[in-house]
Parts: structure tokens; sequence; C-alpha cells
């Protein structure tokens, strides 16, 4: 896979989550490529203004952050154009990029759902694409299934869950749905004495709004700041089980469903869709339950045997996969 690509050009376009991006740039070069990492977005003040306050103007921003990176970009030489998410990219963007790179590749990765971030009036642009979300991947023939990867730190977290501090863990962005299905496994735990880590993130913007609309939050579940990768790693691998309320705007599986398997933690999950991955599913390592009425057989929580990891990928195959020639 080295050879392939070995002093090959890539752009890459994608969010700034955590340090995956940086984690993806190591990994491609690793493999000998020369990468130029551009954000799907600007992250300053002016973005969440708009994004929050005036959600009309928003497109155009966008068009004008595309164009920014059409022109600095337009007389390299570029091999592939490889894309996570893309939040709101323009048609125009791809057409220009397809214009000044003829010979380039395009490729592109979706770990949010079309219905969060709508993206399939661009698949006739990309040369592949590539979806962790099952139904997406139903709807569109074109898009491959992809589930998502684990980095090495994940992996080096691993500790004796015989001698775990908690028993179950969550931790995730806030949405209204969660925070509710959370403060109900919250109370479930404390009926059954269960040692849970629970914890919401919340966009300042958000706080304001609720604030706004004097609607209570119970700030020993809800963070105004991220979790730093470091202490979710820490919980991660301190914790017999990761608790998962998936976000019912998609279907596919969240990283912190595969970082858990990588790391060998158990996995309690809403998502019943996670049956029609096969190579992941194990009854032995991951069960389901209802949201609304939480509930675990002990048997679940309490025997311990990993003999292995549910099928994962590691970053570098995760990589090798969607740079594979001749698919």
């Amino acid at each position: 896979m080295a050879s392939e690509l070995k002093d090959k050009s890539i752009l890459f376009i994608g969010p700034q989550f955590h340090n995956y991006q940086e984690l993806i740039i190591d990994e491609l070069a690793k493999m000998g490529a020369v990468v130029d990492f551009y954000p799907e977005r600007t992250y300053g003040t002016a973005f969440k203004l708009i994004n929050n306050f005036f959600p009309a103007r928003l497109k155009h921003y966008q068009a004008t952050h595309y164009e920014k990176i059409n022109q600095q970009t337009k007389s390299k030489s570029i091999d592939y154009l490889f894309v996570i998410r893309g939040y709101m990219m323009p048609e125009t963007f791809l057409k220009a990029f397809r214009t000044n790179h003829p010979d380039a590749k395009l490729i592109m990765y979706q770990w949010d759902s079309d219905r969060t971030n709508p993206f399939s009036h661009l698949l006739p642009l990309f040369d592949k694409a590539f979806s962790f979300d099952f139904e997406d991947c139903k709807n569109h023939p074109s898009i491959q299934y992809l589930p998502l990867f684990y980095t090495n730190d994940v992996v080096s977290a691993i500790k004796n869950k015989n001698e775990a501090a908690y028993d179950f863990f969550f931790m995730g962005w806030f949405f209204p749905e969660r925070y509710q299905s959370v403060l109900r496994f919250v109370q479930y735990a404390k009926e059954n004495n269960y040692r849970l880590k629970a914890f919401l993130y919340m966009p300042f913007t958000t706080y304001i709004k609720y604030k706004l609309k004097r609607e209570s939050l119970d700030r020993s579940i809800v963070s105004l700041k991220h979790m730093n990768r470091k202490e979710y790693l820490e919980n991660l691998a301190n914790s017999k089980v990761m608790v998962d309320v998936s976000n019912p705007n998609q279907t596919g599986l969240a990283m912190r469903v595969i970082e858990s398997l990588a790391s060998h933690t158990k996995v309690l999950t809403n998502n019943r869709r996670l049956l029609d991955d096969k190579k992941i599913y194990d009854p032995t390592k991951i069960a389901f339950f209802d949201e609304k009425n939480p509930m675990v057989q002990e048997s679940f929580l309490n025997k311990y045997d990993f003999n292995g990891t549910a099928i994962v990928l590691p970053l570098s195959e995760w990589l090798a996969l969607i740079f594979k020639r001749g698919e």
C-alpha cells in the first residue's frame, strides 16, 4: 500500500474533530503521501454566529470558504482529493477542482448521514464514496459501506476490566433525545447501585438557547467544555461497558462504539442496526437496550472474556481500503 501512495499529493478536506485529522495526516505520510489539509469550515466566532443566528447566510459563507481553498490549490499538482464529510461543500467547488486537476481521483468518506449533512447530490462528482451509515449505503448503491476506525492510542489504553472504576461510561454530544435517555440511565444506575460516568458536551451557543427558554439542565452531566482525549481514554479503559445512545438521524456505528471494542470495552447500545455488520456484531461484547426503559443483564455486565476483539479496523487498514486501486 505504501508504494501506491508514495510521493502522491493529497488534498484532504475534513472536520477538525479532536485530533483525528492530524492522525489521518500522519498515517498518510507514513504511506508516502504528501498531504495538504484544509478544514471543511472555519472554526471561529463568525461561523458560530452565522450558523446559530443567521442560517440563511450559511450557504454563501461556506461557498466563499471553498472558493478560497480552490484559489489556493488550483495551481498545485494533486493526485487525490480526499473529503471526509465536507460540510456544505458546493458542487461548484468540485467542478472547478475537476477542471483544474483532470487526472485526480476524488474520494469521499461520510461519518455523518445524508439526513444530517446532505451530500448525496455530490455523489456523481466523486470517483469513489464510502459511508459508515447503513441506510445511506442501502439507498445509494454507489456508496460502499465502511465502518469507522480506531487509532493506536486506543489500544495502548487497554486495562484489566475486572478492576474497572465504572460499570458504565457514557460520553457524547448533547441533543435533547440523548439527554433524556442519559437521565433515565442515570436513574437506572442509581436504583441498581451501578457505577456510572456520564458526560454530555453542550456547545455554549446551545446552552444560551436553553437559558433563554428557561429550561433546566443537570450540570453534573452536561459540560460546556470538551472532555480531552486523554481523560476520555482513561475513562473508557476504566469502564466495563460503554453506553451508546445513537443519534436518531443516523444509523451508522459511532466512533465510541469502534473505540470501545478496540479497547476491550463492551458496548450497550440502542442502535439495533449494528446487527447489519456481521463482522463487528458479537453478542458476548455487544448488547442492546431500550433507551426509554434501560435494563441490562447481570451476566453481560459481569462475565468478562474478550478472547480477542471484534473485527474493527485500525486507521492504517481503514485508509488502505479507501485508497485501494481498482475499486
